[in-house]
């Protein structure tokens, strides 16, 4: 299934801003900074932690795309 970009943007989840690879790269920092945290936490069983970091992980990520595209939520 595609994401409607379109139909966000209309309902006003998203709008449109000058596209940016820096943001987008910034964002991807981030994940990668959660990602090694969710690891850590994981490795010792500290799970809600672990969760509450893939979280982050995922928002940061979808972030980067959104910047990539020239989007904001």
């Amino acid at each position: 299934m595609a994401f409607k970009y379109k139909e966000c943007i209309e309902k006003g989840l998203l709008r449109k801003i000058p596209p940016s690879k820096d943001k987008s790269l910034r964002s991807i920092k981030k994940a990668e900074r959660w990602l090694e945290e969710a690891e850590k936490t994981f490795k010792t069983d500290s799970l809600n932690s672990s969760v509450l970091a893939s979280y982050m992980v995922m928002f940061h990520s979808a972030r980067a795309i959104l910047f990539f595209e020239g989007l904001i939520k």
